[in-house]
C-alpha cells in the first residue's frame, strides 16, 4: 500500500524538464517533492496550475532599499522563492563583514537567498569606496554554504590584461567548482572570446546582437528588467535564436515602488508571457535555467527536489493562489531579530558649502567656459557631450533653463577622499537639487542641481540622517528625504513605510522637473565602469580610456 503523505497538491502542472503542461498530481512529504502521482494526503489542495517557485537569476537587494527579511516578505507572495543576490553594494560600503551580516540575514526569511561573493570592490581604483575584498578575502568567503558562484566581474581590463588578483578570484572560485558571474556591457570581437574563456553568465546586454554573441560563445544570457534597465523586451527576440535553456531572467537592480507595484523576477515572467514568449519557457527562463546556471536543488518539480511551489489561478497572468517552500503553506518569518547587524554610520564627511561644490573658471576665461558634460540618456547608460557654461563670480555656473546642471560626488567613507565636479545633461530638474547616498558602486554621496546652495544643503541634510536620499525646493524650503541609514543603502523600515517615504521623494522631485527615472539614473552617474563619462569623487572618468579627464576643454 502506498504510504499517506502530507501534502498532495492537484492542477496543471507546469513541467518545466519536458517545456510542456500536464494535467497531475505533486505529493510532498516532509519538505521534499517525493512523487508526481496521486497518494494519499493528510492534506489535499487544487490549483488550476502548478509550477516551481521562481529565482532570480542575479539581483542587488540594497537596490530595493530595505534589508532581505524585507525583501522577501514583498516577493515570496508573488511567486518568488530564491534569489541569487551580489551583496556588490554593501561590500563596496562594508567589506568582508558586510557580505558576512547579509548572509546571516538570510536566516530571518523563509526566501531562499543563495549568494555570489562580489569580485570587484572596489569597482575599480578610480576613486574612493567604503572596503576593498582581496582575493584572499574573496576564497575566504567563497567556503560559505549559502555561496554559489564568483559574483559579476567588472574589471574587464583586468580579465584581459592578466591581472593577478582579478584571475586569483577567478581561479578561487573554480578550485571549488563554482561558476562565475560576468558584467560585459559592450564587449565584443576578439576580447569577447577571450573573457568568454574565464566568465560563465552576462548580464548587461542592451541589443539583440550583443546578446546573440555572448549566447554563441556559450555565455549564459540574463535578461534583465530591472528598474533602470529594462532589456527584457528588446531581447526577447533571442528565444528564437538559441536554445532558451542557455537564457535566465533576473532583475539586477529593481527599486522599492517596482517591487511593491509590480513584483521582482516574477513580473519579467509575466512580460515576457505578454510579448509572447511560450508561458512555460518563461517559467523554464526563472526556475530550473537559473538552478542549472548555479547547481540549485530546486527551481523544479521532480522527485527529490524540495517542495518550492507556486500554486496559481491562470498561469499567462502569473495570479498567485499560494506559495509553498520547502512544503510549508504561504510561509513566514517568525524569529526576525529586530535590528540587523549591518552598520548604519556610515556617511562621513565635513559639512559642504556651495562654494565646495563649484568650478573655479580660470583666469582671463571669457563669458563662457566648454566643458564636458555627462549626457545621461536613460538606463544606465551616458553618452560624452559638449557644452558652453557661464562664468559668474569666477564660476562656471550652468544657466537656469535646466539643461545642464551641476554635478558632484562627494567621498562619504571617512578615507580622505575629495569632491568631484562636474555638470550632467537630461535629468531635467528646473531648480533646487537632488541628491543620494546610493552611487554604484563605490556609494560615495551624490548630489545635481540647478542651484549650488540647494545641493550643498541636500549634502549636508543626507549627512545628519545618515544617508539616503532626499531632494530640496529652495522656492518653498520642502525637503523630502527617504532616511536609509543601513550603510547607507537601505533601511530597516517596513518596506511599505520605505515606499511611502521614496514616493514623497520622487513627487517632490518630478513637480522640479526630475525625469521619469531619474532618482535611479542619478545613483548610476558615478559608475566608472559602464561608458561613457562618470563622475567619481576624485573627477571626471572617460570610462573608454579608464582615466580621469579635465571638465574644462577650453
Amino acid at each position: 500500500m502506498t504510504e499517506s503523505v502530507d501534502t498532495l497538491v492537484r492542477g496543471t502542472v507546469v513541467n518545466v524538464h519536458t517545456g510542456r503542461l500536464e494535467e497531475g498530481a505533486v505529493a510532498v512529504d516532509d519538505g521534499e517533492i517525493v512523487a508526481l502521482e496521486e497518494r494519499p494526503a493528510a492534506r489535499t489542495l487544487d490549483a488550476g496550475y502548478v509550477a516551481p517557485g521562481l529565482i532570480d537569476a542575479h539581483m542587488h537587494v540594497e537596490s530595493s532599499m530595505v534589508t532581505l527579511p524585507e525583501y522577501g516578505d514583498a516577493v515570496l507572495p508573488r511567486g518568488v522563492t530564491s534569489v541569487v543576490h551580489d551583496p556588490h553594494e554593501i561590500a563596496n560600503v562594508l567589506g568582508e563583514a558586510g557580505v558576512r551580516a547579509v548572509v546571516h540575514d538570510a536566516d530571518h526569511t523563509p526566501l531562499k537567498a543563495r549568494f555570489t561573493v562580489p569580485s570587484s570592490v572596489p569597482a575599480s581604483s578610480l576613486q574612493q569606496a567604503g572596503a576593498t575584498l582581496d582575493a584572499e578575502t574573496v576564497a575566504s568567503l567563497l567556503e560559505l554554504d549559502s555561496v554559489v558562484a564568483l559574483g559579476e566581474v567588472m574589471d574587464i581590463p583586468g580579465v584581459l590584461a592578466g591581472d593577478d588578483e582579478v584571475h586569483e578570484k577567478i581561479a578561487a572560485a573554480r578550485e571549488r567548482g563554482l561558476p562565475v558571474d560576468g558584467h560585459m556591457p559592450g564587449v565584443d570581437g576578439a576580447a569577447l572570446h577571450e573573457v568568454a574563456r574565464y566568465l560563465d553568465t552576462d548580464h548587461e546586454s542592451v541589443t539583440l546582437a550583443e546578446a546573440r554573441a555572448k549566447a554563441d560563445l556559450g555565455i549564459r544570457v540574463y535578461l534583465r528588467e530591472g528598474s533602470s534597465s529594462r532589456n527584457l523586451a528588446d531581447l526577447l527576440p533571442l528565444t528564437d535564436a538559441v536554445d532558451t535553456r542557455h537564457l535566465s531572467l533576473c532583475t539586477d537592480d529593481r527599486e522599492v515602488t517596482d517591487i511593491v507595484d509590480r513584483g521582482g523576477v516574477d513580473f519579467a515572467v509575466k512580460k515576457a508571457i505578454d510579448e509572447g514568449a511560450d508561458p512555460v519557457e518563461a517559467v523554464q527562463m526563472a526556475t530550473l535555467n537559473t538552478a542549472e546556471s548555479y547547481d540549485l536543488p530546486f527551481g523544479r518539480i521532480k522527485p527529490g527536489a524540495p517542495a518550492d511551489l507556486v500554486l496559481l489561478d491562470e498561469l499567462e497572468s502569473w495570479d498567485v493562489a499560494h506559495v509553498m517552500v520547502d512544503g510549508e503553506l504561504d510561509p513566514t518569518a517568525d524569529d526576525r531579530p529586530e535590528s540587523t547587524e549591518l552598520a548604519t554610520d556610515t556617511v562621513t564627511f565635513d559639512p559642504v558649502s556651495g562654494e565646495d561644490l563649484a568650478i573655479a573658471a580660470a583666469d582671463g576665461t571669457g563669458e563662457t567656459v566648454r566643458v564636458r558634460v555627462i549626457d545621461a540618456v536613460g538606463g544606465l547608460q551616458t553618452d560624452p557631450m559638449e557644452a558652453d557654461v557661464p562664468v559668474e563670480a569666477d564660476t562656471l555656473v550652468p544657466a537656469d533653463d535646466g539643461d545642464i546642471l551641476s554635478l558632484a560626488v562627494i567621498e562619504r567613507h571617512g578615507r580622505g577622499g575629495g569632491i568631484g565636479r562636474g555638470f550632467v545633461h537630461g535629468l531635467g530638474l528646473r531648480r533646487g537639487a537632488v541628491g543620494s547616498t546610493v552611487a554604484h558602486d563605490a556609494h560615495n554621496c551624490v548630489v545635481a542641481g540647478a542651484d549650488r546652495d540647494a545641493m550643498a544643503r541636500v549634502a549636508n541634510h543626507l549627512r545628519d540622517i545618515g544617508g539616503g536620499i532626499a531632494v530640496l525646493d529652495p522656492a518653498t524650503e520642502e525637503m523630502a528625504s527617504l532616511p536609509l541609514p543601513v550603510a547607507g543603502l537601505m533601511s530597516e523600515e517596513p518596506i511599505e513605510t520605505v515606499y511611502e517615504q521614496y514616493e514623497r521623494v520622487e513627487a517632490l522631485a518630478t513637480e522640479l522637473g526630475l525625469v521619469a527615472n531619474g532618482l535611479m539614473e542619478l545613483s548610476f552617474l558615478a559608475l566608472e565602469v559602464i561608458p561613457t563619462y562618470r563622475l567619481t569623487n576624485n573627477g571626471l572618468v572617460d570610462v573608454e580610456m579608464g582615466e580621469h579627464v579635465d571638465v574644462v576643454l577650453s
